[in-house]
């Protein structure tokens, strides 16, 4: 078969393309299809010589005009509506904006969809909030046009699969699509587990407001907890302004660093409301237990309470609060003796690179041969 892969953009590294990086894996031999790409962030099996980018949004989305790529969504879909992807067998895309290319109807076309697009859908009220009364106006009138053809593009599939249960739902509730749910790739195949962990938390993220960062930085200020924070992102001046002495920024590190703070963490601290949460993953797979917001992703990526008697692998806290994360960091280290890291490690285990291939080659060998 020709296979297509498409991606909306290759402008930073983060689970979306790790999941392109995965199917690029699976199919050697693929195009990539994308409106923008630096190539400094292409995951390492994209071939960057059979790689198609839209010319003037990849000039674009690649200046400094990047971390405002939002304030050009009116012009994805005409964009994605010019790709010509009639010569292909196989289609996959990971969002939903880019099922809306031209695919041949005999072609099987299948959507990854990490979530739908958050300030199109189920963040539209809030970002409406955010704006001012001239700004708000463009918003909505943009947002009649970009939903209704989002929600257009998403009916052309003939299969979507979902990054997690939480996203099925979203996927049910706007586009009114059943979606099979299949795990994104996590490298858990690294994890080691450390002799003598160290005395202090870690978070690992990008430095943006919807992450909640803050939480966490207020609540070991409270506790005098050691909190190391490893990202950048355009929060990080405003981070580092209410942090304490027991607080301290790492920016980016090295891989072999990371996975040394990661194997030696007490526990690993996770507010954000997230769609699946890989981070929080690679934490359990060193056997590190994790303190997360008890809500969206992270209840399918963190055993806890199980009705089955098996070890928890971490403690959830039920408020995106200061005050509930310290209830929750309290509550970990007051029966901190009872998580086992071999237990941890060997539940991450079940997200494993590995297992997302088999699952994935499985789903679409499947659609394949029933077409």
């Amino acid at each position: 078969m020709k296979v297509a892969i498409l991606h909306p953009w290759f402008l930073e590294l983060g689970g979306a393309e790790r999941v392109v990086d995965a199917l690029a894996q699976m199919y050697p031999n693929a195009d990539f299809f994308a409106l923008a790409a630096d190539p400094s962030m292409l995951p390492p099996h994209v071939d960057k010589g059979r790689l198609h980018t839209n010319p003037f949004l990849n000039k674009l989305l690649t200046s400094r005009l990047r971390t405002r790529r939002a304030s050009f969504g009116i012009l994805f879909p005409m964009a994605v509506e010019q790709m010509d992807l009639r010569p292909y067998d196989l289609v996959l895309g990971s969002c939903p904006p880019m099922m809306g290319v031209n695919v041949n109807q005999d072609a099987m076309h299948i959507c990854y969809c990490h979530t739908p697009q958050r300030a199109w859908w189920h963040l539209y009220a809030e970002r409406q909030s955010q704006l001012g009364w001239v700004a708000r106006q463009a918003f909505v009138g943009c947002s009649l046009f970009v939903r209704m053809w989002e929600f257009s593009a998403m009916q052309r599939a003939d299969h979507i699969v979902s990054n997690s249960n939480y996203v099925a739902s979203r996927i049910f509730k706007y586009f009114r699509r059943q979606s099979t749910v299949i795990y994104p790739p996590v490298d858990t195949a690294q994890g080691y587990l450390s002799e003598s962990p160290g005395d202090y938390f870690l978070s690992v993220s990008r430095l943006d407001v919807d992450k909640r960062l803050d939480l966490l930085i207020h609540a070991c200020n409270s506790l005098k907890r050691r909190l190391l924070i490893v990202g950048t992102g355009r929060a990080e001046r405003q981070l580092k302004a209410i942090a304490g002495p027991t607080v301290e920024f790492l920016g980016h590190v090295q891989d072999t660093e990371l996975r040394e703070l990661y194997a030696n963490c007490r526990a690993f601290l996770f507010a954000a409301d997230e769609d699946f949460g890989i981070v929080s993953v690679e934490a359990q797979s060193y056997g590190r237990p994790v303190i997360a917001y008890g809500y969206g992703g992270s209840l399918e990526t963190a055993r806890v309470n199980d009705p089955g008697e098996r070890a928890d692998t971490g403690v959830f806290f039920s408020k995106q609060t200061t005050e509930s994360v310290v209830d929750g960091i309290l509550r970990f280290e007051a029966r901190e003796e009872i998580f086992i890291p071999a237990e941890i490690q060997r539940y991450a285990r079940q997200f494993d690179t590995s297992v997302f291939k088999e699952k994935m080659r499985g789903f679409v060998d499947t659609a394949v041969k029933e077409r």
